[in-house]
């Protein structure tokens, strides 16, 4: 009962913050200069008289107060309406459909990078801590320093150059082989194909830098005097580790896993535009080239809308792994 209250209450608190956050995301897309319907018109090549442009401003109520525009927007936007597109290759296309068709590629590639990165540097890190100072632990630390170190944009350039150009392994862009026609095992074989590289890209800068957590965290909790205590009642090594130590070691793990988990809709940015990912992070850089302000908007609300989601998510696992927080 008292993790269900706990529960509530964070739930409740979310629903203000959302609504001040769409007031901050709406007042920062309409401080950016240039008038969204002249971009949409320069886009298509022959602008129409100012008077065809006054009247399509004003029948999208864009002439009306700032305050008004914002009521007009939020209540669109509680009805699932997120407007159209005023700029860019996707003019005049719904907003929501455009995240939609995004919406899976990038949850495929930032879940399965994000998995990977976990089981990988969970387990690497705890035996590094186990065994400090060892040759394994020596090897792990130098290999994350330069995993963490590595620019991400570099390393996509580097993959792409030796699998996808010298060797001809793994396709170097899109989800999918232009002109092909695959079915079944074939079409699944394709897409894992394609996901090789921007999953490998993002995944090991991810693995580096939450290695060197779980090691400095497990070591820590190693130094505790309840661990001490449980070893000199004689309790097995394996149980020390993955009962007292590991569970106690992971609540900074879940913080951390939790506010990426909050960003996952905004995707890998650097690696979807080098191997051209047709995700929400290309999506987003589009958008932003051609200033076109209802796609910012509603993408912005959709991450925020998932950070939430993932801080509640987040709160509720810290719950369940530490007692003390839903008394």
């Amino acid at each position: 009962m008292a993790l269900w209250d706990y529960t509530v209450r964070r739930t409740i608190i979310l629903i203000p913050m959302f609504f001040l956050s769409t007031v901050v995301i709406f007042s920062l897309i309409h401080l950016a200069p240039g008038d969204p319907i002249e971009i949409m018109f320069t886009e298509t090549g022959h602008p129409p008289p100012r008077e065809v442009i006054d009247q399509v401003r004003k029948s999208l109520g864009l002439d009306r107060p700032i305050y008004v525009q914002y009521l007009i927007w939020i209540k669109k936007l509680l009805r699932g309406d997120f407007g159209f597109s005023y700029g860019g290759p996707f003019i005049g296309q719904s907003v929501l459909d455009l995240i939609r068709s995004r919406f899976w590629y990038t949850i495929m590639l930032m879940f399965t990078a994000q998995v990977l990165a976990l089981v990988i540097a969970i387990t690497l890190g705890v035996i590094a801590a186990v065994k400090q100072y060892s040759i394994f632990d020596n090897v792990c630390s130098i290999t994350a320093l330069f995993g963490y170190s590595m620019p991400n944009f570099w390393f996509a350039l580097i993959l792409m150059l030796v699998f996808g150009l010298k060797l001809g392994v793994f396709p170097i862009c899109g989800a999918s082989t232009a002109g092909a026609d695959f079915t079944g095992f074939a079409a699944l074989s394709d897409l894992l194909r394609h996901l090789f590289l921007p999953v490998l890209s993002v995944t090991v800068g991810y693995t580096a830098w939450l290695f060197r957590l779980v090691r400095s965290t497990m070591l820590d909790v190693l130094s505790q005097d309840y661990i001490t205590t449980a070893r000199a009642k004689g309790v097995r090594e394996r149980v020390v580790v993955y009962k007292h130590a590991l569970r106690n070691a992971l609540l900074p793990v879940v913080t951390v896993v939790g506010m990426r988990l909050g960003f996952i809709l905004s995707g890998a940015v650097v690696s979807e535009v080098i191997f051209a990912w047709p995700g929400m992070g290309r999506l987003a850089v589009t958008f932003a080239l051609n200033r076109d302000y209802t796609g910012l908007m509603g993408l912005s609300v959709i991450i925020v809308l998932m950070v939430y989601i993932a801080n509640l998510v987040t709160d509720i696992a810290y719950a369940l792994i530490d007692p003390r927080i839903k008394y």
